[in-house]
């Protein structure tokens, strides 16, 4: 599986990397991501780039270069977007209760909620 992110008003960051993938994508729709000093439950939307809006985002299993295994957490072309799991305003690039990241990789042990779950 190859990510690559683009700089665009989500993330100013380019990143690209092979990973390789042991299991089936599936949607994503919370994790738990450190705000301030502790984890806390937030929704995630993956981010198209080029029309700046939100599009699903997914976690897979992947192997970590020789870390055994890890839980891939990606989205679209401008990588993910995050808001409080509370938060019921639309996804937007420039809110400031929202930010951004290009990828995440987490333990595979995590809490995560998946869409086919709700």
């Amino acid at each position: 599986m190859f990510i690559e992110v683009e700089p665009n008003p989500n993330t100013g960051i380019r990143f690209n990397m092979v990973y390789r993938d042991v299991t089936k994508a599936r949607e994503v729709f919370c994790i738990k991501y450190r705000v301030g000093m502790e984890d806390q439950p937030v929704q995630v939307t993956g981010w198209d780039a080029e029309s700046n809006a939100p599009c699903p985002a997914y976690a897979c299993r992947v192997e970590e270069s020789g870390d055994g295994l890890a839980l891939l957490i990606y989205g679209g072309s401008g990588g993910i977007r995050m808001k409080p799991l509370e938060d019921e305003s639309l996804w937007d690039a420039m809110s400031s209760t929202q930010w951004g990241e290009s990828h995440l990789v987490y333990p595979v042990d995590s809490f995560i909620v998946y869409k086919d779950e709700i």
